[in-house]
């Protein structure tokens, strides 16, 4: 008998998600999305539904609707954050080393005053292919504030 017992500490809720995991979870959301099982801004339950048993099948991990939409929401703010972050910034590179934007240490600082959130991306940015699929996701169904428009913004 295995004396080994199971601890559900932070460390161990962040082991659960790692990249694979993540990107299973992302790939599997796409595809319920692009099937209309995501009419709004919430999957229906048929959609959930399918997730969590999609997700077991492929991962051998049965989580629950709960875990599941914790972890679509943690992306959510994630992406969020990013974008922000990123802003209407052109141009911006990615160093595939840092694997996070690259650009000036003024760039950072000006752009952290503005989303202090974002801190970490600093050291540990979002892929482009990965992000990629956060835009499919949660793309028009997240206020970014990047398309915000208000009467005094047109200059006719």
């Amino acid at each position: 008998m295995s004396t080994s017992a199971v601890e559900v500490s932070d460390e161990k809720v962040k082991e659960m998600w790692d990249k694979r995991l993540t990107e299973i979870f992302c790939d599997i959301c796409i595809k319920e999305i692009l099937k209309g099982n995501r009419p709004g801004t919430h999957f229906t339950r048929d959609g959930w539904l399918k997730i969590m048993t999609n997700f077991e099948k492929e991962t051998g991990k049965g989580f629950s609707q709960r875990q599941l939409k914790n972890r679509w929401d943690a992306l959510k703010k994630e992406w969020k954050a990013w974008k922000k972050l990123k802003g209407e910034d052109t141009g911006l590179g990615w160093n595939p080393i840092k694997r996070t934007v690259d650009a000036s240490d003024e760039w950072w600082e000006s752009r952290l005053q503005v989303v202090p959130e974002a801190k970490k991306f600093r050291t540990s940015g979002i892929d482009p292919e990965f992000e990629r699929k956060l835009d499919q996701m949660f793309m028009g169904i997240v206020a970014t504030g990047d398309k915000a428009w208000a009467p005094s913004s047109d200059f006719k």
